[in-house]
C-alpha cells in the first residue's frame, strides 16, 4: 500500500515524492503555453525525460514484460510488483546510461506517477494494461510501433478487437493527459464517442483488425492526439532553422518554425506562436505550415506557390474551408456509459474523479443551453483566465482546509460540496423570501390607506383650490406604490430564477445520491463501474500540418466557452515527398 509523506513543518500531508511534487510545480510553468495539445505534450516531455523513460526503446520495454511474465492484462499488480518491475527495468537502463540513471530516485518517481495516473481510489493496485500502456506511451519508439504494441494487448488471439477491449486501451491512455487536468480539450474522460468513431470508421464491423485500428490513429483522433504532438515535440527540441523571427527577432530559430502561408517570409519562433503573438498585418487565423525539422528547397519553392495561391483568397475562403489535422470525436452527453476499467469486477475502488468531472460537464453544458450568467463581452482569452483562477481558488481553498485533517476522499469533498451549496442556496431564497413579505407588508399598508383616503370627497373642480398637503402626500403614496409593485416584480422574476437553479441542483444532488448508493452496493457485490465525463468540447483553433511541414489553417472563431486546442500535424514523407493527411514518418528516434 502506498505510504502518505507527510511534512512535519507545515502539519500537511501529501501522496508525492518530494521530487515529484517538484517536478509537478514545474510543469506549471507551461500553463501559458495557449495551445492544450502542444502544453499537453510539453508537459509529457517533462515528465519523460524526468523519469527517463525518453532512454527505454520498445524493445528492452517488451523483453521486461517477459521477463516479470505480464500477460495477464486483466491481473492487478501491487506495489511490490510494480516495484519490482520498475527496478529490472531501470537497472537496464543503468547499464547503458549510468551517469543518466539514478535507480532508485527514478523508481520511486515512476511508481509515484503511475499510481498518480492509475490509481486514483489509493488502493495500491493497477492493472497490468495500465502498466504496459504508461510505459509504452512515454518509451522512445516509433509512433507506430507504439500503436501496434496497445493494439496488440487487447486484440483477442485471432488478432481481432472489439469495442469493449479498445474502450480499456482508450480509458487507459486518456488517463495520462487528465492527471495534467488536461483532459476536457481531448474530448474529456468519456471514451465511449472515441470508440464509436473507430467502429464508425471501420465500416460497424463488430470486430477491427491492427490495420483499421492504424488507419484510424494516423488520422490523429481527438482522444489521442497529444501522443503524436509528443513525438513531434520531441523531434523538434534539436531543430534550427535558418530564418529570423518576425516578431521577436530571434535567428536562427530553435525548435518548431512556423511559416506563414498569406503573406511573404513572414516566421514565427514556437515561443511566439504558443504564446499568442502577433506582428502588423498578420492574424492567427491565417493558414500557416509548421517546420519541426530544417526545410529544403524542394518545400521553400512549393511554400512559395501555395502562398501566391493564397495570395488571391479572402478571409471567407478560410473561414468557409477550415482544415483540421485531426479527427474530432463529436462527444454528446452520454446517458449510459460503455463498461470501463472501473467497471470491472476486479477493482476494488470507484473513481469518484471521473463522477465528479462528468457531472461538472454536464452542468457547464445545462448552463450554456439556458444561458449564461456570465457577460457575454468577456473575451475568450478572459475566460480562460476565468477558468485558471476558478481552479486556482478550488486548490487554494483545498489547501486552507485543517492543518492536521487527513487528506479527504473525492466522495467526501463532493458530500461537502454538496451541502454547502445547498446551503447558500436556501440562505438567498430565505432571505429573499423574507424582504419580499416585508415589500408585501408595506404595499398592502398603502393599499389600504390609499383606500382609505379615496372614500372623502373631492373638491370641485371650478374652485381650482389649490393642492393640500394631504393631496400631496397621497400622490407620493400612489408613487411610492407604483415604485413598490415594480420592485416585487424584479424580486418575483429573481426568485423564480433562484428557484429554478435550486431545482437543477436538487435533481443533480439526487442524482449523485442515487449513483453513490449504487456504488455502495455495487462494491458489495465486488463491482464498480465507473462513468467517464463526456462533454461537447469545441476545438477554438484547428490546423492541418506536414511532417518537416505541416500546413495547418484555423477552424475559425468559436465563443468563449470552447476550449482551445493545439495545430496539430499532417506529415509528409520526406522520402517521396508527398503529403499526407497524417503522420507517416518519425524523427523522434532519427533525431
Amino acid at each position: 500500500m502506498r505510504e502518505q509523506l507527510r511534512n512535519h513543518q507545515t502539519q500537511t500531508t501529501c501522496w508525492d515524492h518530494p521530487r515529484m511534487a517538484e517536478l509537478y510545480q514545474s510543469l506549471a510553468d507551461l500553463n501559458n503555453v495557449r495551445f492544450s495539445a502542444y502544453r499537453t505534450a510539453m508537459k509529457l516531455r517533462r515528465l519523460q525525460k524526468a523519469l527517463c523513460l525518453d532512454l527505454l526503446s520498445m524493445q528492452a520495454a517488451c523483453e521486461l514484460f517477459e521477463q516479470q511474465a505480464l500477460k495477464q492484462n486483466e491481473q492487478l499488480l501491487d506495489v511490490p510488483q510494480l516495484l519490482s518491475c520498475l527496478s529490472g527495468l531501470y537497472q537496464r537502463l543503468e547499464q547503458s546510461h549510468a551517469h543518466l540513471v539514478n535507480v532508485p530516485l527514478c523508481v520511486d518517481m515512476c511508481l509515484n506517477w503511475l499510481l498518480n495516473v492509475y490509481d486514483t481510489g489509493r488502493s495500491g493496485k493497477i492493472r497490468t494494461l495500465s502498466f504496459k500502456t504508461g510505459i509504452v506511451s512515454l518509451c522512445k519508439a516509433h509512433l507506430e510501433d507504439k500503436y501496434r504494441f496497445l493494439f496488440r494487448q487487447v486484440a483477442s488471439a485471432t488478432g481481432f478487437c472489439d469495442q469493449r477491449r479498445l474502450g480499456l486501451l482508450l480509458h487507459d491512455s486518456i488517463q495520462i493527459p487528465r492527471q495534467l487536468g488536461e483532459v476536457a480539450s481531448f474530448g474529456g474522460s468519456n471514451i465511449e464517442p472515441s470508440v464509436r468513431s473507430c467502429f464508425q470508421f471501420a465500416n460497424n464491423k463488430p470486430e477491427l483488425d491492427a490495420a483499421m485500428f492504424l488507419d484510424w490513429m494516423r488520422l490523429e483522433p481527438q482522444s489521442m492526439v497529444w501522443l503524436p504532438v509528443l513525438h513531434r515535440v520531441a523531434a523538434a527540441e534539436t531543430a534550427k532553422h535558418q530564418a529570423k523571427c518576425n516578431i521577436c527577432k530571434e535567428c536562427p530559430i530553435i525548435g518548431f518554425r512556423y511559416r506563414s502561408l498569406k503573406h511573404f517570409n513572414y516566421d514565427i519562433c514556437q515561443s511566439c506562436f504558443f504564446s499568442g503573438r502577433v506582428a502588423k498585418g498578420h492574424k492567427m487565423q491565417y493558414p500557416m505550415v509548421e517546420y519541426c525539422t530544417p526545410t529544403t528547397s524542394g518545400e521553400d519553392v512549393r511554400d512559395f506557390a501555395k502562398v501566391l495561391k493564397n495570395k488571391f483568397r479572402t478571409k471567407r475562403y478560410f473561414a468557409k474551408h477550415p482544415r483540421m489535422g485531426y479527427l474530432p470525436v463529436q462527444t454528446i452527453l452520454e446517458g449510459d456509459n460503455m463498461e470501463t476499467p472501473g467497471s470491472s469486477p476486479q477493482l476494488s475502488h470507484d473513481d469518484t474523479h471521473t463522477r465528479i468531472e462528468h457531472y461538472a460537464s454536464r452542468l457547464a453544458e445545462m448552463e450554456n443551453r439556458n444561458g449564461s450568467y456570465l457577460n457575454d463581452s468577456v473575451s475568450p482569452n478572459e475566460s480562460i483566465d476565468d477558468e485558471h483562477m476558478l481552479i486556482q481558488h478550488y486548490c487554494q481553498s483545498l489547501n486552507q482546509g485543517s492543518p492536521l485533517s487527513q487528506p479527504r476522499s473525492p466522495a467526501q469533498i463532493l458530500i461537502s460540496m454538496e451541502t454547502e451549496e445547498k446551503g447558500e442556496l436556501e440562505r438567498v431564497l430565505g432571505d429573499l423570501e423574507q424582504e419580499n413579505r416585508k415589500l408585501q407588508a408595506e404595499y398592502e399598508r398603502l393599499k389600504r390607506a390609499h383606500d382609505r383616503k379615496g372614500l372623502s370627497p373631492l373638491p370641485s373642480p371650478p374652485e381650482m383650490l389649490p393642492m393640500s398637503p394631504q393631496s400631496t402626500r397621497d400622490a407620493e403614496l400612489i408613487a411610492e406604490a407604483k415604485l413598490l409593485r415594480q420592485h416585487k416584480g424584479r424580486l418575483e422574476a429573481r426568485m423564480q430564477i433562484l428557484e429554478d437553479h435550486n431545482k437543477q441542483l436538487e435533481s443533480q444532488l439526487h442524482r449523485l445520491r442515487q449513483l453513490l448508493e449504487q456504488v455502495s452496493s455495487d462494491t458489495c457485490r465486488r463491482g464498480t463501474h465507473t462513468p467517464a465525463a463526456g462533454t461537447l468540447t469545441h476545438l477554438q483553433e484547428g490546423y492541418t500540418h506536414t511532417c518537416r511541414r505541416g500546413t495547418h489553417t484555423p477552424a475559425g472563431g468559436l465563443n468563449k466557452s470552447q476550449t482551445r486546442l493545439r495545430p496539430f500535424l499532417v506529415w509528409r514523407c520526406v522520402l517521396c515527398g508527398s503529403e499526407h493527411p497524417q503522420q507517416q514518418h518519425d524523427p523522434m528516434v532519427c533525431a
